[in-house]
């Protein structure tokens, strides 16, 4: 069974005690992860990168150009 919110929230404290607070290179950490997974996707996509755009993708693609040149967007 799903538990709301607050329930979730109350089941995060253990014995009382809260979870810590984020330490000062929290940040860093977190820069080095996002890195990471941003390595991984590209590595397991690359083949997907590799490919050619389908023909009727590049001509749709090529007429919102042309609508954007011509609005000045």
């Amino acid at each position: 069974m799903l538990k709301n919110r607050r329930e979730c929230r109350e089941s995060d404290t253990r014995n009382g005690v809260a979870a810590r607070a984020t330490r000062p290179d929290a940040e860093l950490d977190l820069d080095a992860v996002r890195t990471g997974i941003g390595a991984a996707i590209r590595t397991i996509h690359s083949a997907v990168l590799r490919e050619e755009v389908p023909d009727r993708i590049a001509e749709l693609l090529r007429q919102l150009d042309q609508q954007n040149d011509a609005s000045g967007a």
